[in-house]
């Protein structure tokens, strides 16, 4: 993003100014930024770049981009199971709307939701996300994916050009919620490069990274373990203020501060701990949705499809399967 903000005059020095962030990271590949000051970063760009610029920053990612989780679908042998890898450690990516995936019979849908992101940086975040999201699918596949239809929570722009130029569709705009939707028939399509053993090894690393960046999380990490302690009877967000000694408003700060929320942390460990009972135990579904405190399977289902965009019978037949190699 600073190499774009360089193109348009704006030096990298200038751009991330009061972000918090050193300029050695920006040649280090081993550096983290946090959400935090990527969210800062982003609003230096959103305020002095064109209104399009997020559509520019989404193209110029590339799988490599994303180190080992790009690596990890790069070598899936299906675009369904790099899809699913993808969904299950989204949070090692640069994406900061909320992203989610449902698969029907004939299409897949990839939606981004933007109701955490700041007006100031939302539309740029929201057209960053959705445009490396596209160029992700297209460098997996290798070829030029058009979606079948594309829809923004953004107003209709004066030029809708470079918006159908990038989706190779002309988006829906000022619809309900952003959504980038594929044909379902993609998901089986082998990849060019598939290694069965290279993805199985970046998945792991991937689980060590993303554990690694919740326990360093403070706060996030402190309610990550409490919700552990008893998942079949998730604490409410009061309980788990008490626990740490805090009131709920500053608990919310917290959270709001590392870049998350209380209901996204209960997702992401349901999340977590559901595809582990599922592959390494071996639990049913209805085991596995009572373990992780859901009184009905089905609103478990119905969560897991949210999650990964696929059921959880699903989930564990093609994660099984890659385990097996």
């Amino acid at each position: 993003m600073c190499a774009l903000a360089d193109e348009h005059g704006l030096s990298p020095t200038r751009a991330i100014a009061g972000t918090g962030i050193d300029e050695a990271a920006l040649s280090d590949p081993d550096a983290e930024i946090t959400a935090e000051q990527e969210a800062r970063l982003v609003a230096t760009l959103a305020a002095e770049l064109p209104e399009t610029a997020g559509l520019l920053a989404g193209t110029r990612y590339r799988l490599a981009t994303y180190g080992i989780w790009g690596f990890a679908l790069l070598s899936s042998r299906t675009l369904r199971e790099g899809h699913q890898v993808a969904m299950r450690f989204v949070d090692l990516t640069y994406a900061l709307t909320r992203i989610s995936a449902e698969e029907t019979t004939d299409e897949v849908s990839v939606f981004f939701d933007d109701l955490d992101v700041p007006e100031p940086v939302r539309r740029f975040v929201l057209l960053r996300d959705t445009a490396a999201a596209l160029q992700l699918w297209r460098e997996s596949l290798g070829q030029a994916v058009v979606p079948r239809h594309v829809a923004l929570s953004l107003p209709e722009p004066a030029d809708p050009e470079p918006y159908e130029a990038t989706f190779g569709v002309r988006p829906r705009f000022a619809a309900p919620r952003s959504v980038l939707a594929f044909d379902a028939a993609l998901l089986d399509r082998p990849l060019p490069q598939a290694a069965p053993l290279t993805a199985a090894l970046c998945e792991a690393q991937c689980r060590v990274l993303l554990e690694r960046r919740q326990s360093r999380r403070g706060v996030s990490g402190q309610v990550r373990d409490l919700l552990l302690r008893g998942p079949q009877r998730m604490p409410r967000q009061e309980e788990v203020a008490v626990a740490l000694h805090m009131s709920v408003r500053t608990l919310r700060r917290h959270l709001d501060g590392e870049g998350t929320s209380f209901r996204a942390v209960v997702d992401q460990t349901r999340r977590h701990l559901a595809e582990e009972l599922l592959v390494t135990v071996g639990l049913s579904v209805e085991q596995v949705a009572e373990r992780i405190g859901y009184s009905e399977a089905s609103a478990f289902v119905h969560a897991f499809q949210r999650w990964n965009g696929v059921s959880p019978r699903r989930w564990a037949q093609s994660a099984g399967a890659a385990e097996r190699g």
